[in-house]
């Protein structure tokens, strides 16, 4: 069975950050990159992808600040030494020749969503499907909504050390509903991280109610009458809210990306790369593990090729 893992990597990144005590190269913040390979390196020995894509984020507004201006209006801005590590993770994996997208107007969630639909429809000349699995490596719920039997999630719980994979009956476990009804349970109680509205006064108890009996948010605002005046009345308030959260809280997958299987191939050139990368930043815990994993993939010249990173790096 041939599988791809996304991976969201600012989400991963930050997380790592927040998990792993500071640690520096050169004066440089890098304990963020450290987690973030950590995390990149556990998921490759659990999961055995044959294709990796790392997605990530681009700086500036995207189609849902135009929509809403509020729109994550009250994050709080990243710490300086985290975002300082931003522009190491994108060089790094490039350099390593992991396969990495991003597009100015979209999140990576949106791109992660695009790559999804297009890895599982790819069929080679004999009608087979290419890519039979996608797992995605992220720790952000709205991903939920793309889960089904060939897509799940690899989540960090605690930190980076503990993790789970999520398939449809772990998500309904979680919060309650389908994946197909992720976006309507956000579209009812909005979201504070991403500050949309959703309806003021539904939490999560009566909007997985009225998911279970109703289904969608179509389908709850057809039979309003069915519904006990004091809901109905917050449902009549705010549906303007509620279809636009609904809006936000879809990804879009009809991203025009060009995205190419065959350069998401993992192979162990790329391992070779990451073990000259880890030795620029002293990682020697994140060495050792690449030559227990990968143990062909060690043969190279290591003070080389560290000299022609540094150079393109630095």
């Amino acid at each position: 069975m041939s599988k791809l893992v996304i991976v969201d990597g600012h989400a991963i990144i930050h997380r790592a950050y927040h998990s792993i005590p500071p640690l520096t190269s050169n004066g440089q913040p890098v304990n963020g990159l450290y987690g973030f390979y950590s995390m990149l390196l556990t998921a490759i020995n659990n999961l055995n992808p044959k294709y990796l894509v790392v997605c990530l984020d681009s700086p500036g507004p995207n189609f849902r600040n135009h929509e809403f201006l509020g729109y994550r209006a009250k994050r709080k801005p990243a710490d300086s030494d985290l975002i300082s590590q931003l522009p190491l993770l994108k060089s790094t994996l490039e350099q390593a020749n992991i396969a990495t997208f991003s597009m100015g107007g979209f999140e990576a969630d949106d791109l992660i969503a695009a790559i999804t639909a297009k890895a599982l429809k790819k069929i080679n000349k004999n009608k087979k499907k290419l890519v039979n699995e996608v797992v995605i490596i992220t720790g952000d719920k709205d991903l939920m909504q793309l889960v089904d039997k060939k897509v799940s999630l690899f989540v960090p719980i605690r930190g980076l050390s503990e993790t789970k994979i999520f398939k449809p009956e772990d998500v309904q476990e979680k919060l309650g509903v389908l994946p197909t009804q992720v976006v309507d349970l956000k579209a009812l109680m909005g979201d504070m991280s991403d500050n949309y509205p959703g309806v003021a006064g539904i939490g999560p108890k009566v909007a997985t109610d009225l998911l279970s009996e109703y289904q969608n948010l179509n389908n709850i605002y057809q039979n309003l009458d069915q519904i006990k005046p004091s809901i109905r009345e917050k449902l009549e308030k705010d549906k303007d809210n509620a279809y636009l959260s609904q809006k936000l809280a879809t990804l879009v997958s009809n991203i025009p990306l060009d995205f190419k299987l065959s350069s998401a191939k993992l192979t162990s050139s790329s391992f070779q790369k990451l073990i000259s990368l880890f030795k620029i930043y002293n990682f020697k815990s994140l060495i050792q593990r690449v030559e227990k994993q990968n143990p062909t993939s060690i043969k190279i010249n290591h003070k080389n090729e560290i000299q022609t990173y540094q150079t393109s790096l630095f």
